[in-house]
This record gives structure tokens, sequence and C-alpha cells, in this order.
């Protein structure tokens, strides 16, 4: 047996031995796939690190973000790393963690107009998508993508207070897509969702969870749900069954794209002179005195 061969055996013995715990996979299988992460920030660095550990045998990075000083509580990036491309730094630190694993990155934005035909590529090419990006217009354009190229993916993220968290398993006219959940208002749609506060330990337990659910994915075993909710101030978990709503704009029957959904915000916001809904109603009760 060669030296690579006898690392090998002993770098994955641990996971291997789960088979004695009644987890009968080949985790082999593991090496073979390729998993694309939208998103390298707290949770997509942190679910990228562990894969790596595993033995995933592909990662694609794509994230448009430098490392900014203000990233450096989220357990992955470094002070010496402040200033480079996020894509960059992750491939460096995982490639010294698993130099077996290939990493292709893209310091890109994933809504640019002239990155949306290789993104679809890319989509094509992984076996799951792992959406963790901190801002809704982006999860949207992400989740059309993969709902229309009938990709499964994984939408996961914590909370803007940073005390809780989420990861929803999409299976495309499956199980319900991120727009059809119900649980997006126009204000986000508008101007997304920056992250405002960040706690280490929640971003850890969500990005935990979304490799979780991946080798369960990738590998065929246990019961995945399809949405785990997590609140740090009461450590409490939430499984839920997603139905998917049949007049979804993306994956039911009233489909519109997201650039038409664009169009119809505009003309809202032509009409009410981009005020709030809030500013709306104050103007009426102002008119009614």
């Amino acid at each position: 047996m060669n030296d690579k061969k006898k690392n090998e055996k002993k770098r994955y013995l641990r996971l291997k031995n789960l088979k004695e715990f009644g987890v009968d996979v080949t985790w082999e299988n593991l090496f073979s796939k390729t998993v694309l992460f939208a998103g390298v920030g707290g949770v997509g660095s942190i679910a990228a690190e562990m894969l790596a550990r595993c033995g995933i045998g592909k990662m694609i990075l794509i994230d448009l973000d430098i490392v900014e000083e203000v990233n450096l509580n989220r357990l992955f990036y470094t002070q010496e790393n402040i200033g480079k491309p996020k894509v960059e730094v992750a491939k460096e630190i995982l490639t010294k963690i698993n130099r077996d694993v290939e990493i292709e990155t893209y310091h890109s934005d994933i809504c640019a107009i002239d990155f949306e035909e290789k993104f679809e590529q890319l989509i094509k090419e992984s076996d799951l998508v792992i959406s963790s990006l901190d801002n809704v217009p982006a999860r949207l354009f992400i989740n059309e993508k993969c709902v229309q190229l009938r990709k499964e993916y994984i939408d996961s993220g914590a909370s803007r207070s940073g005390l809780g968290g989420y990861v929803h398993l999409v299976i495309p006219y499956k199980t319900a897509c991120y727009q059809c959940t119900g649980s997006i208002d126009l204000g986000e749609k508008k101007h997304g969702e920056p992250c405002s506060a960040s706690l280490p330990t929640t971003i850890a337990i969500i990005a935990s969870l979304t490799v979780e659910i991946t080798l369960k994915y990738l590998l065929n075993f246990g019961v995945i749900p399809d949405y785990i909710g997590f609140n740090a101030l009461t450590d409490q978990y939430i499984l839920q069954k997603m139905n998917r709503d049949p007049l979804c704009y993306i994956c039911g029957e009233r489909k519109i794209s997201l650039k038409e959904q664009k169009k119809s915000l505009q003309k809202i916001d032509k009409l009410t002179e981009g005020k709030t809904v809030d500013e709306l109603i104050q103007n009426l009760v102002s008119q009614e005195k």
C-alpha cells in the first residue's frame, strides 16, 4: 500500500467507523462529489472546512467579498487575510487542510449579467449547491436558477440578530423553494438583508447542520428534514415540513421570472415615490386629518 492510500485510510477512519453504529455508507463515494458554495462568509467558510476534512472531491467557491476586520469573529479568516478576496483565502486554507480536494474559485458577483451563463454551467456541474449569502436578492436569484435547472440546493444562514438561523433543503418541484415559503417581504426583496449582528456559536451550529444535511443527501443516509430552525436564546431546534405553494412565482403555476418581478417592483416604487408602507399610511392619516 502506497503512502497516499495509507494516509487516506487514517484520515477517514473515524468517518468509516460510523458503520459500526448503523451508518452503512460508502464514504469513498464522497470523493467523487462536487459542491458549489455561493458565499464563503461565516456559514459558508466553516461548512467548506468541514467538507474538506470529510474528503469531498471538489468544491466550487463563489464570492465577491474581501476579508474585512468585522469578519474575524467568525472562526475562519485571520488578521493577515484582511483586504484579500475571501475565495482566494478560503482556497489557500482549505488546500492546507486537505490537498486532495479540488478547489475552483470565482471572485465574482453571482447576480452579474456577464456571469450568469457561467453560473448556470457551474450549477449543472455540481451535485449540490449551498447558498449562504447574506442578502435576499442574491438568494432569490440562486433559488430561481436552481429550480430552473432542477438542481437540489441548501439555503442556510443566520438571522440578522445573530441569535438564530436555519437550514432549508430545496428539492425543485418536490419541496418548497425559497420563494414560495412566504417568509420574504417586499422590503427585503427591494433592499436586501445585510448581516447586522453575528454570534460565532450560532454561525458554527448552522454550518454544522448544513454539512450534516449535505452528507446525508450526497451519501443517502438518515432522515433529512425540509427545514431546521435554531433559536440560540432558548437552544430550541424546530423541524418543519415545507409544502410547496402551487401558485409560487418560481416553482408553481404562476411562474414569473425575477426580471419581471423587478419590473413590477420598479412600477410600485414609481407609484409610491419610493416610500415605505409605514410612510404611505402616515401620509393617508395626515390627509384624513
